[in-house]
């Protein structure tokens, strides 16, 4: 694999995204991001840090930007690890 220059490098990851999903991850993606803002914005969005504390508890009533892009994935074929990557993005604090 071709080293990355540093400005192109994912924070969490090392990595960056797909720069050319396929068509159903672009709208999976879109979908992600929507629902993630919405989660933020109430409240319902925790980092993997917190979830693993919260473990059995109110965490279940909360989402990770993982649990997100699994549903969303799930729900729409699109590529789970292009969603995540996107969601990483623009959510570095819960990446």
């Amino acid at each position: 694999m071709e080293e990355l220059h540093p400005s192109q490098r994912r924070k969490f990851t090392g990595r960056t995204c797909n720069i050319h999903p396929d068509p159903g991850t672009s709208y999976a993606i879109g979908v992600a991001l929507r629902r993630a803002e919405k989660a933020l914005a109430g409240g319902f969005l925790i980092s993997p840090t917190e979830a693993m504390a919260l473990a059995l508890h109110e965490a279940r009533e909360k989402d990770t930007l993982f649990s997100l892009a699994r549903k969303i994935a799930f729900e729409t074929g699109g590529n789970q690890e292009d969603i995540l990557c996107r969601l990483g993005e623009r959510f570095p604090d819960y990446a």
